[in-house]
């Protein structure tokens, strides 16, 4: 067991920021074990739900058929979806069997209620799909989900095969955290071209009422709203190839005013993400967010505010969530992760009362200047997700430079075991000036340091990593290990502890212009 890097190790550590993806090879097929969750609790989160008898309008009326993969069901479907919403709206209903389909296209006043053990599945190829989405709606009012059913993307079908031959189930010997991000990457499905786009995409929609439904094996992005209003998630369990990249849970652009309690998400990318990014078609903020009682797993992070923010982010609360990792090496990336990276002012962020397990880095609050605005626009952001080169030009690059910001965070009554790297704060110092992080408060932290020995990864100094994509790991094994901060304002730390302290004679905090 290896303790110490050597010559060609750290040779080696100058490729850690090459990014690990595979752009070649047909789509792979296979699913390995422990690609889903073994731990998915669905009788708490899932119910059977009476059928609605009026304004009750039947697929099966309008020649949907199930349990044939040879029939494409989508204008059955989006047929019925017209019909109920020119009468005035009420229910869509998918009952009795599994129904393939491409696009599915809802109206406003229409809320798809798919019976459970019934299903709608996205259609094979990955052809013809209508919108880069399953379920689609632009432009709509009063729409959602409900009956306990699911709607199935068919996700693993559509990446390429992983560098490894089965996942990794156990702890390595030492925490390496170079070596981690290698086993994670190694693991995941990179996009094939046939993969179609998201599970569900809403966009410019107002009073979405989403309860009591399945989303599984997505492709992409599981359910992202964006600049959408009015925004109710209750009972919904996500339920992703863990391994299918940039797989996230939920992710809401420029959405406001949203409620998502109860819920179970198991995810590759970000469990629950709020982005608010001009290249993603936002330009206003976005503010007033309550996440409550919500368990995730992913290999990511599993609350983030980022990575994508060029525009304000302001009143967010979480609390009363279980974040963790059950059955896979390495856990989830960060628990809590609070980014601005592109010019976006994040602020009055309280989260509170959440447990961790298996999570790397509990607490992760950063602020840089990547400026990916001044790079990218709507049509070339998304190349790098099949392996392009970005093309194309952003906004002028001082429109967002140096503009971002992140202030005013309390985070409370946090208990986290099998952390493997410490809590991190961090602003950064660019072009001779410094932009630190203001007003951070941490509250009755309790952490739980994994009981291994660690890799030495001695430097002379934390490079700033300002333009770079930020991510707990980027920094790799600190010389901490409860709390590393550096570039800091009014920090404030009540109640904080970290045991068993390791044994490689590290120091417990370190604080670095901090003031």
């Amino acid at each position: 067991m290896k303790t110490k890097r050597n010559s060609i190790d750290k040779l080696k550590t100058l490729l850690f920021g090459k990014d690990l993806r595979i752009t070649e090879g047909d789509a792979f097929r296979e699913e390995y074990e422990f690609d889903y969750t073994s731990y998915l609790p669905l009788n708490e989160y899932i119910f059977e739900q009476e059928m609605p008898k009026e304004n009750a309008y039947f697929i099966t009326d309008f020649g949907a058929i199930a349990y044939d993969k040879s029939v494409d069901n989508s204008k059955n479907i989006n047929a019925c979806i017209d019909e109920c919403s020119k009468n005035g709206g009420g229910f869509v209903v998918v009952c009795g069997g599994d129904y393939t389909t491409k696009t599915v296209e809802l109206k406003s006043n229409v809320i798809l209620f798919i019976e459970k053990n019934s299903s709608l599945v996205a259609e094979e190829s990955g052809e013809g799909f209508s919108h880069p989405a399953l379920i689609y709606a632009k432009n709509c009012e009063n729409i959602g989900f409900s009956g306990g059913g699911t709607i199935n993307g068919m996700g693993h079908l559509f990446g390429r095969k992983p560098l490894l031959d089965k996942n990794i189930t156990e702890p390595a010997e030492v925490i390496d955290v170079i070596q981690m991000r290698i086993d994670s990457r190694a693991q995941l499905r990179f996009a094939h071209p046939s993969k179609y786009g998201r599970l569900v995409l809403f966009e410019d929609c107002k009073n979405i009422n989403i309860n009591n439904i399945i989303l599984y094996d997505s492709a992409y992005w599981t359910l992202k709203l964006t600049r959408c209003d009015g925004v109710s998630i209750e009972n919904l369990v996500i339920n992703d190839n863990r391994h299918t990249a940039n797989t996230d849970g939920i992710d809401m652009l420029q959405t406001s005013n949203a409620k998502i309690k109860h819920c179970f998400i198991s995810c590759a990318d970000d469990g629950i993400c709020i982005k608010n990014a001009i290249w993603e078609g936002c330009n206003g903020e976005m503010k007033n967010i309550h996440i409550s009682d919500c368990e995730v797993i992913t290999r990511a992070n599993a609350f983030k505010i980022g990575t994508e923010t060029t525009h304000k982010i302001s009143n967010i609360t979480v609390e009363n969530c279980k974040f963790y990792m059950t059955d896979l090496y390495p856990g989830t990336v960060s628990g809590i992760a609070i980014e601005s990276a592109d010019g976006s002012e994040v602020s009055d962020i309280h989260i509170k009362n959440i447990e961790m397990n298996r999570v790397t880095c509990p607490i992760f609050i950063r602020l840089c200047n990547r400026n990916r605005a001044s790079k990218v626009d709507e049509n070339s952001a998304s190349a790098i997700e099949f392996g392009k080169k970005v093309k194309g030009k952003g906004v002028d690059k001082k429109v967002f430079d140096m503009k971002g910001s992140v202030h005013d965070i309390l985070i409370e009554n946090i208990n986290a075991k099998e952390i493997e790297i410490p809590v991190m704060i961090a602003g950064f110092r660019q072009r001779g000036k410094t932009k630190r992080v203001k007003n951070i408060t941490l509250k009755n932290i309790s952490l739980e340091y994994a009981n291994r020995p660690e890799i030495v990864d001695k430097r002379l100094f934390i490079p700033e990593y300002a333009e770079e994509y930020p991510e707990s790991w980027r920094f790799r094994n600190l010389p901490s290990y409860a709390i590393w901060a550096r570039h800091a304002q009014n920090l404030k730390i009540e109640n904080f502890t970290c045991s068993p302290a390791p044994n490689t004679h590290r120091k417990e905090k370190i604080f670095i212009d901090v003031i």
